[in-house]
């Protein structure tokens, strides 16, 4: 009896995690068809290219997140470090005559340096993550603030519009490079040894130590990846307008997190895939697409979205507990 008992636990516990893991895409497809069915529009090609453009560099900002939710952590200054680099990208390329590439090197190691402070906080000051990240949030915004005065910075040449808004034959090249960076991460989390340790990190510390792994390391890690996502995903928004936005990331960190959570990553660490982040991007901008299409009042749009949220995190809570 005994051994019927745990055998159906485990199987249990096995199509559990198979449905966490998983109920995105089967709720994004059933999505799609209820989308398609209530609105021609949906599913007219133009706009479905624009859905995937409009989530593109949300979902490559949530593809960084998704690593340091992954270690066990959670990362608030992402809303900071997109500012920062949208401004200062904007002041080097307008107000100092700097080549693009150049620009973006240098916004690209400034916010390294950010992922790099947030982890050894974190990992050295022994301080949760959500206050040290919080902390370095208005620390760097303050500084971008006093840099540009809290004002925007236009100007930036046209040739740059192509990272936002530029077509490689009848595909969205922001589509594109999503997929690349996906691709990219898949790779990265499936099959190398760093990949297996974010798992085993937001798994169980203790344990991951005991195995060798670098605990300290991979966790500064996952800040790093996280903020490097987040540059690439800025430019792209700020090549979108050209200009250098002070409040770029505003408003942003509550959709990422509802991706990542979304997209079937564990709160608590320890569980997640890339593919599941993609389709929750895709998922959230259909919801926004569909209500916009039925003249939905924006202010219930909010309502939606959180709503959404809640129900993921109840599910992602009960779904840990057993």
């Amino acid at each position: 009896m005994n051994s019927f008992a745990e055998k159906s636990k485990r199987y249990a516990g096995r199509w559990g995690t198979f449905f966490q893991d998983w109920m995105i895409v089967f709720l994004f497809i059933a999505l799609l068809i209820f989308s398609g069915i209530i609105s021609p529009t949906f599913r007219t090609p133009g706009n479905l290219l624009n859905i995937i453009r409009q989530a593109s560099f949300i979902a490559i900002i949530a593809m960084g997140q998704f690593f340091v939710v992954l270690s066990g952590n959670m990362d608030m200054s992402i809303t900071s470090t997109i500012g920062m680099v949208s401004i200062f990208f904007a002041g080097l390329v307008v107000s100092t005559g700097l080549p693009i590439l150049v620009a973006v090197l240098i916004v690209l190691l400034m916010a390294i340096c950010i992922g790099i402070i947030n982890g050894v906080i974190v990992v050295y000051g022994n301080v949760p993550a959500f206050i040290a990240t919080l902390v370095v949030m208005n620390i760097v915004r303050g500084l971008y603030f006093i840099y540009s005065g809290g004002l925007p910075i236009p100007g930036i040449p046209s040739v740059f519009n192509f990272l936002g808004a530029g077509w490689l034959g009848p595909i969205p090249f922001p589509a594109i490079l999503m997929l690349f960076v996906a691709a990219t991460l898949f790779v990265i989390t499936n099959y190398t040894s760093i990949g297996r340790s974010f798992y085993a990190v937001g798994g169980n510390k203790e344990a991951s130590k005991l195995s060798g792994v670098n605990v300290n390391f991979t966790t500064i890690l996952a800040f790093v990846f996280c903020a490097i996502l987040a540059t690439i995903g800025s430019l792209g928004l700020t090549a979108q307008t050209l200009s250098g936005n002070v409040n770029m990331g505003e408003g942003l960190l509550f959709d990422v997190m509802t991706i990542v959570v979304l997209g079937g990553t564990s709160l608590m660490g320890g569980r997640g895939r890339i593919i599941g982040v993609v389709v929750a991007a895709l998922f959230l901008q259909v919801i926004g697409n569909i209500m916009v299409l039925m003249n939905v009042n924006t202010f219930l749009q909010w309502v939606v979205r959180g709503f959404i949220l809640l129900v993921v995190v109840l599910v992602d809570s009960r779904t840990k507990k057993d």
